[in-house]
């Protein structure tokens, strides 16, 4: 089983997040949130551990390992990319796993390249 602190990375470096942005969202030093994460701080108080979870979308019970897969963000993600290939196909399962691991630069880019495509080929892909 992991620990909250490993349920915290995890969800913290899921969001491509780093821990002093963590910290300033949830109000606390990144020194705090290192120390949640590494286990070197055991009792986090209820009140960090509910702004942690409103920052992530999850319930606390989550982070405190009290709750099966249905909390599970993982769990959540595969039945998303798996309706989106259901409705979509593989090709845009493939295509959006490719945009996620883009940084903001390259996700600008993508983005114009598919407006590009829109005026070459005169369709509205929002539209489609």
């Amino acid at each position: 089983m992991t620990s909250p602190g490993e349920r915290i990375r995890y969800l913290r470096q899921l969001s491509n997040m780093s821990q002093e942005e963590l910290g300033r969202r949830v109000g606390v030093q990144r020194a705090a949130i290192n120390k949640y994460e590494v286990g070197s701080v055991t009792n986090i108080p209820l009140t960090t551990i509910e702004k942690i979870a409103k920052v992530f979308d999850v319930s606390p019970t989550y982070i405190v390992g009290w709750n099966g897969e249905e909390s599970n963000p993982l769990a959540v993600e595969i039945k998303v990319l798996q309706s989106i290939q259901r409705i979509y196909g593989k090709d845009a399962v493939a295509i959006l796993e490719s945009y996620v691991t883009l940084n903001s630069i390259g996700k600008k880019r993508a983005r114009q390249c598919l407006e590009d495509l829109e005026q070459l080929y005169g369709i509205d892909l929002v539209d489609v």
